[in-house]
């Protein structure tokens, strides 16, 4: 609904304020610069504004609950007595599977006529699915592409989390949906102190600044045989789900981890963290070395005073193996725990994103460990889908063409970007030659 995406741009704005204010605050109680106070009003006046139509809409939808008749029919509990007709059950569709059906429309209609949309998909999925697609908004940023609902944008942002390993491993999801947010960002570590009474409190070391995340744009195709969406039914809207969220989720993964960053793409993980938490395997490694390594690398994290909530480790699985197959002198394996998805007392977390080919030798891979809740995805929770069966598409390195192989291309676009809140959370074991 249009009041849902209202409430959430509402709580975005208002964080940034917060997060001006919080970081004047922590920083010695000092005013505003011109800059922060400059962007402060324009955050409180975008918060009336959405305040306005927040209250609009609310209005509207009490006078339609004021209005609101149940349906009669003739012949009642008691026979000639007027009766209704009870509610019925809503559908309980699976997470996701409404951006299936919304793709599928657009697809087999051309998505030119919104009409013509709506009435594909209340035959095929029901009146629920047609009013959803009747009532959806035109993208003003893609041409003949159409923007999700919010709430069904959230469900397939949703799905990405057990597919991306960055979300998987707890990284904190913001709000975002006017594209833009400034939060604060811890940029040193903390301390305290005993006083006598009567003595000032000693002021702390920790040190903030700001951080801001602009909406960056992620496009995924999915070509569809247009045989399947002729054929189009119940099952078919998952299977289209599913894959547009394996080509979004390998891009997520890969960007969100070792991503260089830039004016139009998410920086990576490798990318934010800082020099010197950047450590380099022992050279001729044994059990010795490589336990010794585990260790500097989970101890840059903890020396930085960090929260550590959600830590995990995230490898290739050419690293896994290695840790899980390792021995001691006796024949035992030196880690068993990793072959239950842990080492040490911290998860692990196993993506081939990670390479295992760089370095001059190219058999070099990363290890990463760090409190995942200080990695910041800011999404915008706006799914934007689109079709052509005119188009081309890059089939791994093989260009082919959508009307030749009687195909029609799906577009995905979602948006977000990210942060870390405190840099040194973070660290990274590099020239990890490690391997069975």
């Amino acid at each position: 609904m249009r009041i849902t995406a209202l409430n959430l741009a509402l709580a975005a704005a208002l964080s940034a304020m917060d997060g001006i204010l919080g970081a004047a605050a922590t920083d010695g109680d000092r005013d505003l610069t011109a800059e922060e106070q400059a962007t402060f009003d324009d955050h409180k006046a975008n918060a009336e504004k959405l305040k306005g139509k927040i209250a609009v809409e609310q209005d509207l939808l009490d006078r339609q609950a004021a209005v609101a008749k149940p349906i009669t029919v003739p012949g009642g509990p008691q026979g000639g007595q007027t009766g209704t007709v009870p509610a019925a059950v809503k559908e309980k569709m699976e997470p996701g599977a409404m951006v299936g059906r919304v793709a599928i429309a657009i697809a087999a209609t051309g998505g030119n006529d919104q009409r013509q949309m709506a009435d594909h998909a209340q035959k095929v999925f029901g009146d629920e699915t047609g009013q959803i697609v009747a009532n959806m908004e035109q993208s003003t940023n893609t041409k003949g592409g159409y923007l999700v609902d919010t709430a069904y944008s959230r469900d397939f942002i949703g799905l990405l989390r057990p597919r991306v390993v960055i979300r998987q491993a707890g990284a904190r999801s913001v709000p975002m949906p006017d594209g833009n947010i400034t939060m604060r960002k811890q940029t040193g570590s903390t301390t305290a102190g005993y006083v006598g009474e009567r003595s000032p409190a000693p002021t702390t070391d920790l040190t903030v600044g700001t951080l801001t995340m602009t909406a960056k744009t992620l496009r995924a195709l999915v070509p569809i045989t247009n045989q399947l969406l002729r054929r189009a039914s119940w099952g078919v809207d998952t299977l289209v789900r599913d894959d547009l969220v394996t080509s979004a989720a390998i891009k997520e993964d890969q960007q969100f981890l070792r991503g260089v960053g830039g004016q139009l793409t998410p920086a990576g993980l490798l990318s934010m963290i800082p020099a010197g938490n950047k450590l380099t395997m022992t050279a001729n490694p044994d059990l010795a070395t490589v336990t010794s390594d585990m260790a500097r690398l989970k101890l840059r994290v903890v020396n930085a005073n960090v929260p550590m909530s959600k830590c995990a480790y995230i490898m290739s699985p050419r690293t896994q193996s290695f840790l899980e197959n390792i021995r001691d002198g006796n024949g035992n394996k030196a880690f068993p725990e990793v072959a239950e998805g842990r080492y040490g007392i911290y998860p692990i977390l196993v993506t081939t994103s990670v390479p295992d080919n760089l370095g001059a030798g190219t058999n070099e891979s990363e290890i990463y460990f760090g409190d995942f809740e200080q990695y910041l995805i800011g999404d915008t929770y706006q799914v934007t889908l689109a079709a052509s069966d005119s188009a081309a598409y890059d089939d791994n390195g093989t260009m082919r063409s959508a009307f030749s192989n009687d195909e029609t291309v799906i577009r995905l676009i979602e948006e977000h970007d990210t942060q870390l809140r405190y840099d040194a959370a973070f660290a990274v074991l590099q020239g990890v030659t490690w391997a069975d």
